[in-house]
């Protein structure tokens, strides 16, 4: 349960810092699985897994949405 809840308040507070679109957003799921993580070690097995199958779903079409913004803006890096 420490673990999860310590990943889940330092990921967030980086989340908060962040200024890339797409680094915010994987570090918010960093801080995501850190509430599943937590749900786990306080027995909630079967609880934490639609968690995760929501984030995964809504997660995946807030990348699709940055990616848009990104391209639409014109800020994209290329490494």
């Amino acid at each position: 349960m420490i673990v999860g809840m310590l990943s889940a308040l330092l990921a967030a507070i980086m989340a908060l810092v962040a200024t890339d679109l797409k680094r915010c957003t994987g570090i918010s799921t960093v801080s995501q699985l850190g509430y599943m993580v937590y749900a786990v070690g306080a027995g909630g097995i079967f609880a934490s897994q639609f968690p995760l199958l929501s984030h995964a779903v809504f997660k995946s079409l807030l990348f699709l949405g940055a990616g848009a913004v990104i391209h639409s803006v014109g800020t994209a890096r290329y490494a």
